[in-house]
């Protein structure tokens, strides 16, 4: 086979593989390297704790998120408080399609900081929201006196393990704003599209269109109620996709459903910059099913799972871990995590051949053997669910993290569902970046026919230019190819 000349070659000299082949069926091992050497995984980590909250929910789960009146009702006239009770839904109808499908596009808006090429979904993130107002309305409320309030209670609020976002059970939009940079002619402004509008912010322009140079975009979000995009933009040249994170995601849901309530005609006299958090405090109200005036129900849980895993969404998959912990009437993302260990124990998991301490794969402690990911991968194969788990895998040259990667004359396009995954650090001493991490967990159907599991990693690949991230995963697909002819 070719794998011992792909990974033998000089470009991986200093780097470290580790690969697990087995027959599907029979669990037969078919190929062996460093199988049980614990790996920097990068996304593969996500399929741990989509499977676990898969086991947990089920994939025909859907969220509820309703609204409730705490007060006097009469004559259309709310004299108390209208409560949002956030449930955990990871999308608020934000990503809904008419055929009933979330949205996604190959490379989300999660990743438009870090990677060129991100597009926006054509569905309103405010749906949701404008869904649970026009209920609102339709119930007979006219007028709220009182404030409105997101009830944000279900688990507590923790700052991620990477630092990046607040893991919380409110999610509007993944809790970014999305700024859609159009060029103009050369010497002209560029135009700024972003979502979700809100009148607690602005956004100004001082990006200048050019007709020759870089295109070189940075966004001033010092002034959290204005939004400052400078640079340059080259004319002609594709818009581009840049966010900011929400650092009150409460507040801004909020804000968001005052303004729909608004939009719908139902007045509120409570400023839309009220701090969720001080009014929250304050509510020590039971809720009544009688005095519910509104429910927003989600899509199938399925249908979030491949958002989580198609384009490697972080915020959901950590979020996943809280939702574990409130699945189980627990409150906290170490509770969570403890019970994706759980999860893992039952399913045969080693415990000793990974480490992990979040959701998506992004703390240095984060390390998975090749073995203990075929162990997933094999339990999960067994599962009454297991359809969804595998339809939610990126597929091979066609989407998510995986399209474009071979095209339709390879023999393995289309062939191949699994999880990407991808670490890159700087090394400053040699000016230069470090590929931590390269790996692949999933399914494969040889030309004979089997059905197989597998799961690859390179670790400590030196990369002389950006290219080089491409060529080891062009390498993988390599590996994957031999596969495919010869088992």
């Amino acid at each position: 086979m070719g794998i011992n000349s792909t990974i033998n070659s000089s470009t991986y000299k200093q780097s470290t593989w580790g690969i697990l082949i087995q027959d599907q069926n029979t669990s037969e091992v078919l190929f062996s390297e460093n199988s049980q050497e614990l790996f920097v995984p990068g996304s593969t980590t996500k399929i741990f704790v989509a499977a676990a909250a898969l086991a947990a929910y089920g994939p025909d789960y859907t969220f509820q998120t309703p609204v409730f009146y705490d007060g006097d009702l009469e004559s259309g006239t709310l004299r108390g408080n209208l409560v949002l009770v956030a449930s955990g839904d990871l999308t608020m109808g934000g990503r809904n399609t008419p055929d009933g499908r979330m949205a996604y596009t190959n490379l989300d808006h999660c990743d438009a900081n870090y990677l060129e090429g991100a597009n926006l979904t054509s569905t309103d993130p405010l749906s949701g929201l404008n869904e649970l107002a026009r209920q609102v309305k339709a119930s007979g409320i006219n007028k709220v006196e009182g404030d409105v309030i997101i009830d944000d209670r279900l688990f507590e609020k923790i700052l991620a393990p990477t630092g990046e976002y607040l893991i919380t059970p409110i999610m509007i939009n993944d809790n970014l704003i999305d700024l859609e940079i159009i060029p103009g002619k050369a010497g002209e402004n560029a135009t700024i599209n972003w979502r979700p509008q809100s009148s607690i912010y602005t956004v100004t322009s001082q990006v200048k269109t050019v007709s020759a140079g870089e295109t070189e975009i940075t966004v001033d979000d010092d002034d959290k109620s204005n939004l400052v995009v400078e640079g340059q933009i080259l004319e002609n040249s594709t818009p581009l996709v840049r966010t900011v994170t929400v650092e009150d995601p409460s507040s801004f849901a909020r804000a968001l459903f005052i303004e729909a309530l608004k939009r719908e005609g139902v007045e509120v006299t409570s400023p839309v910059s009220n701090q969720n958090q001080q009014l929250l405090s304050n509510n020590t109200t039971a809720y009544n099913d009688d005095e519910r005036v509104a429910l927003l129900t989600s899509l199938p849980f399925s249908e979030n799972i491949k958002v989580v895993l198609k384009v490697s969404q972080n915020m959901q998959a950590d979020t996943l871990v809280a939702l574990l912990a409130a699945k189980n009437g627990k409150k906290t993302f170490d509770e969570g995590m403890q019970l994706v260990g759980d999860f893992l124990l039952s399913a045969g998991v080693d415990s000793d051949m990974l480490a992990l301490s979040d959701g998506r794969g992004g703390t240095s402690s984060d390390r998975i053997s090749p073995e203990a990911s075929n162990q997933l991968l094999s339990y999960m194969t067994r599962q009454s669910y297991y359809q969804s788990f595998f339809d939610a895998l990126p597929v091979l040259g066609y989407d998510g993290s995986l399209v474009g990667i071979v095209t339709n004359t390879s023999p393995i396009y289309g062939k191949v569902n699994a999880k990407t995954g991808t670490a890159i650090a700087e090394d400053k001493l040699n000016g230069r970046g470090i590929l931590l991490s390269k790996s692949l967990d999933g399914y494969l159907v040889a030309r004979s026919g089997r059905k197989l599991i597998f799961s690859i990693y390179v670790n400590n690949v030196p990369l002389n230019s950006t290219e080089d991230v491409a060529l080891a995963h062009q390498d993988i697909t390599k590996i994957l190819e031999s596969v495919y002819y010869n088992l």
